[in-house]
């Protein structure tokens, strides 16, 4: 018997989702198969560098978490110059024009990378993928937000999660074996790099179709009036003297920085790791992919667990827990000294439940602020606080990587999330108190 039907009000439900009028069910399967790709495919550009920098570079090992730093800072200035006007520009122009944009300049990037040398050309193929990435990220978070009533938001976001865990645990499991099979094909180092790039790059082509093809023309969040760009953006700045709305954004600071660290630093960090047990960057960059799937697989199943109750609870609440649970495990996984043991895959458990927790409290409180009229323009200071933090992240992380241990971005990242733990109690402490205030 189908799960789907159609409200009174044209709007459509499928199985526990109940989607926004005017979203169709294609839109929403759309949805699903474009949230498979779309961290994965942003994630490849960190878990790769590694093998760039070893096997195709020759970056010397004391230089490669400041190079990693830059690397991550370079790729969050179209981000951080462009995140409010590309939410605008997207209720205007509408979600599918620009997500599309993304993935075609992420396949192009991934083209390029292989071709660059340490120099100038390594960062300008960093600023291109950066460009798709800023496009991608934007647009995943808006659509997110647009496609579900209130009541589904919690689940829709959980659901969109687990995919882009599951996709993140497959396409890394994929990337992180293609060096190693293209050199048992008999390619020299350089060569299995540049076919591994080229083969993430020809991936990207799925969902640019699916965007293209499946996402609605014109999403409920839209501003149809032609207004100017700016007094769009100006909504989402006004948007923050809602308590909840500033803590939504600090959230996405911690919590994009917390999934790049775990994109930049691990592998680089396996791959030192490996090289100091004899193990070659290949090689390395193969043993390690286990520990990295054991993270993402967790983290899809604790996002199957949370739809169940998230819709149901304070959102500013399970921020705090979430923070709390983020905090606990990267200081845990951070501290490991053999990254290659089994009490790693423990680790790796609880560094699962971190991150998603982390990254599903901040969309779906985001997504329930975020007034509908002119909403990319609030997603859009969203991204551009991620931007932020990763920009952050990436100089303290690259920095303690070289001068302290190559761990020490997870240690970092863990006390960041502990001050945001911290803030949401404060928060819901307030609001709390505003609710229950006479008048």
């Amino acid at each position: 018997m189908s799960t789907e039907r159609a409200r009174d009000d044209g709007a459509v439900k499928v199985g526990i989702w109940e989607l926004a009028p005017g979203v169709q069910r294609s839109n929403f399967y759309a949805l699903l198969g474009v949230a498979f790709f779309s961290i994965g495919l942003l994630t490849l550009v960190g878990n790769l560098r590694p093998y760039l920098f070893n096997s195709m570079l020759g970056i010397p090992d004391d230089i490669q978490g400041r190079v990693s730093g830059v690397m991550d800072v370079i790729s969050e200035i179209p981000a951080l110059l462009l995140s409010g006007v590309i939410g605008a520009a997207s209720d205007r122009l509408g979600r599918r024009v620009i997500y599309g944009m993304g993935f075609a300049i992420l396949g192009v990037g991934y083209l390029l990378f292989p071709l660059a040398q340490f120099n100038w050309t390594l960062y300008a193929m960093v600023f291109i993928t950066a460009c798709g990435s800023c496009l991608i990220s934007a647009m995943l978070a808006a659509v997110i937000a647009d496609y579900p009533r209130e009541t589904s938001r919690g689940k829709l976001v959980g659901i969109c999660f687990f995919l882009n865990g599951l996709g993140v645990a497959t396409l890394v499991g994929l990337a992180a074996q293609l060096p190693k099979f293209y050199l048992g094909q008999g390619m020299d180092a350089i060569e299995a790099g540049r076919a591994a790039y080229w083969t993430v790059s020809a991936i990207c082509v799925i969902p640019f179709v699916l965007v293209l093809r499946g996402l609605a023309r014109q999403s409920p969040g839209q501003i149809t009036e032609q207004e100017p760009v700016l007094a769009t953006l100006r909504i989402g700045i006004a948007a923050a003297r809602d308590l909840r709305v500033r803590l939504a954004y600090a959230s996405a600071a911690v919590s994009r920085a917390s999934l790049s660290i775990i994109s930049a630093f691990f592998f680089l960090w396996m791959v030192q790791a490996g090289k100091q047990q004899g193990m070659t960057p290949a090689e390395a960059l193969s043993a390690s992919s286990g520990i990295f799937v054991v993270i993402q697989i967790t983290a899809t199943l604790w996002a199957i667990t949370v739809i169940t109750f998230i819709d149901r609870v304070d959102r500013v609440l399970f921020m705090a827990v979430a923070s709390a649970l983020a905090c606990g495990s990267y200081v845990w996984f951070g501290l490991q000294d053999n990254p290659f043991q089994p009490a790693m895959y423990v680790a790796a458990v609880f560094l699962g439940v971190g991150e998603m927790s982390g990254i599903l409290a901040s969309q779906a409180l985001i997504g329930q602020v975020a007034p509908e009229r002119g909403r990319g323009a609030v997603i859009g200071v969203f991204t551009l606080c991620g931007s932020i933090g990763i920009f952050l992240a990436a100089i303290v992380g690259g920095t303690l990587f070289d001068a302290w241990r190559p761990s020490a971005p997870y240690v970092v990242m863990g006390c960041t999330s502990g001050l945001l733990c911290a803030l949401a109690v404060y928060t819901w402490i307030n609001t709390r108190v505003r609710v229950g205030a006479p008048g």
